[in-house]
């Protein structure tokens, strides 16, 4: 059956055998359901004292119709029994096998005389009936003023009855109870006298009844299971949907446990338990189907926000990527939330009392929770500002990475080295976020070193065959870019490349760097243009003696003469390179493509 229904079987006995062995106690009044209504309510002239509450109950049993036929009028003589220990949906099934034993019981007992019983409205229980070791019929006062048959009469009737069972009807009764119709009844009569023999408060038919209904149970929830993934699956084929099918047999797994519980239901009514048993029964079946709905409930948001994501990742737009998970969380806590009532609801406690505690307790929570409702509303300024969508390159602080997830308490950040930060979303409203992931373009700048023997014309066509490349790469923006010789190394003659890629994520543009490094080496291997590495040359110069140089040489002059050289040789350079011309500043202008530009890179 596997270990899950194997935890579930251990899980009814121990609450069988609870219920068994709390079998003289009482079991809690529900709270805010009582006999007795929220306001008074006058003492019903029927149940006023003990005579008048055997009378009546006696009287249920001898009413006659039009044509004179009796009848039983169970609301009646039901009327007269607390039970007020014993759930709504137990007085239900037991009410009218309880009326029928105590009427048995006290028909075996002896003739009620109804002037041994008092008629007073105030006094001491009236008890009929004591057997030791069985039980007690007694008639007592509630806290309304009327007097019924006690609680503790109501939980020891089926020992009553077994015990009386074998005596005859005392001489004097004119009307006995009607014979029990029921398949409780039925199956009781048909069984051999070997398994109506009692162990632990129930007779042998009676628990192997129990374990049968627990194997019928385990079987039709696999079923039903089978059953629905085998329908699921087929209409999700119709529809050419596709979902993930470790979620949907994980969604579907708790839909059988309502099927087992209803086929346990309906299964015990039949066996003719005590109403202690009984009720403790119905509470774990109760307790079950309440758990199972809410199980389904949460399993199929996973299968909803599972979907959702699905349709999210076909869209371009990346928003809702960012609230499928809020959105699946959202539903998840509310369905926690509801599901916490809902069971306790149908466990029989104070669901009114319990949201007023909560309530009350609302403002020291909040008090507590400042940081918590500060995380969410860093939640909501993430969904209504979109500082950044799940999947972009973000740097808050000191954390840098891709988002991950966004929810409602904290942003999870997969940093490049793999590891995974959380953020408290109260961080992001106050705090930089530089958003790496909307940057349209993404710079390089770096340096080109050349060997100090690259002649000048070479340094020109070199820097020009590099703007072209960029020119027609199809990543590279083409109105912004900057290639010039602008720095004397120690060991190189230094070209700044500053160029941008329009790429739209960091792969692409790694891809795209690495293309055109590589077109520029071509380039310069076409050129014959050397890159330089860090060197040092050393110079060893021999020394020589020379005369000392004649005094009263006029070295100014001589210097003035070298700087007029160097400074008409410095302007026939300019005009040289610049044409007699003063070229306008830089303006980008894109080409148009060549002839043979399909020999190029393209993309």
């Amino acid at each position: 059956m596997g270990k899950r229904w194997y935890v579930f079987g251990v899980a009814f006995l121990l609450l069988l055998g609870g219920g068994l062995l709390a079998q003289q106690g009482s079991a809690p009044e529900p709270a805010g359901k009582v006999q007795e209504e929220d306001l008074p309510r006058p003492v019903r002239p029927e149940l006023a004292s003990p005579r008048a509450t055997m009378k009546t109950f006696l009287e249920a049993f001898y009413q006659t119709d039009e044509r004179g036929n009796y009848y039983m009028d169970e609301p009646m003589a039901v009327s007269c029994l607390d039970l007020s220990g014993l759930l709504p949906d137990v007085r239900e099934l037991s009410g009218h096998e309880l009326i029928i034993q105590l009427k048995e019981v006290i028909d075996r007992t002896e003739l009620v005389d109804f002037e041994k019983i008092a008629d007073l409205s105030e006094g001491e229980p009236y008890v009929f009936l004591r057997i030791p070791g069985s039980g007690e019929v007694t008639i007592a006062r509630v806290d309304n003023g009327e007097w019924l048959f006690t609680k503790e009469t109501v939980a020891s009737l089926p020992e009553l009855h077994r015990a009386m069972e074998d005596r005859a009807v005392v001489e004097g009764v004119e009307r006995q109870a009607p014979e029990l119709q029921s398949l409780s009844a039925w199956l009781k009569s048909s069984m051999p006298e070997s398994l109506r023999e009692r162990i632990f408060f129930l007779e042998y038919w009676q628990w192997i009844g129990l374990f049968a209904l627990i194997l019928l149970g385990f079987i039709l929830d696999k079923l039903v299971v089978f059953v629905m993934h085998v329908v699921v699956l087929r209409y999700l084929e119709r529809r050419q949907q596709q979902v993930d099918l470790v979620m949907l047999r994980k969604s579907l797994r708790p839909i059988g446990l309502p099927f087992m519980a209803l086929l346990w239901w309906v299964g015990i009514s039949w066996l003719g338990l005590p109403p202690t048993v009984l009720q403790v029964l119905l509470v774990a079946m109760k307790f079950i189907v309440a758990v199972a709905m809410v199980l389904i409930a949460y399993r199929l948001v996973d299968l909803l926000s599972d979907f959702l994501a699905r349709r999210a990742d076909k869209t371009e737009s990346k928003f809702d990527d960012l609230l499928v998970p809020l959105i699946r969380k959202s539903l998840k806590v509310f369905i926690v939330a509801f599901g916490i009532v809902f069971v306790a609801d149908n466990l029989g406690t104070d669901v009114q009392g319990l949201l007023a505690g909560i309530g009350l307790g609302g403002l020291a929570v909040a008090l507590a929770a400042k940081d918590a409702v500060s995380n969410l509303f860093g939640s909501l300024t993430v969904l209504l500002d979109r500082p950044f969508q799940v999947g972009d390159w973000v740097v808050i602080g000191n954390a840098e990475g891709t988002v991950e997830e966004v929810g409602f308490r904290s942003t999870r950040i997969r940093t490049f080295y793999n590891s995974l930060i959380t953020l408290p979303n109260s961080i992001l409203i106050s705090a930089s976020v530089d958003n790496l992931g909307m940057r349209r373009y993404r710079r390089w700048s770096t340096k080109l070193g050349l060997t100090y023997d690259t002649p000048p014309e070479k340094i020109d066509a070199f820097c020009e065959g590099i703007r072209e490349l960029i020119r027609r790469h199809p990543y590279t923006r083409k109105d912004y870019f900057h290639v010039y010789m602008n720095e004397f190394d120690n060991a190189a003659l230094n070209i700044l490349l500053y160029v941008f890629f329009e790429a739209p994520d960091w792969a692409t543009e790694l891809r795209e760097r690495h293309r055109l490094a590589v077109d520029i080496i071509r380039l310069a291997r076409e050129l014959n243009v050397e890159f330089a590495f860090p060197t040092q040359t050393l110079y060893l110069r021999e020394e020589k003696w020379s005369p000392p140089k004649q005094a009263g040489r006029d070295y100014p002059a001589e210097s003035a003469r070298l700087q007029d050289k160097t400074r008409a040789d410095a302007g026939d350079l300019v005009n040289e390179a610049l044409g007699g011309t003063i070229p306008p500043p830089v303006i980008f202008a894109v080409p148009s493509p060549p002839d043979d530009a399909a020999d190029t890179d393209s993309e």
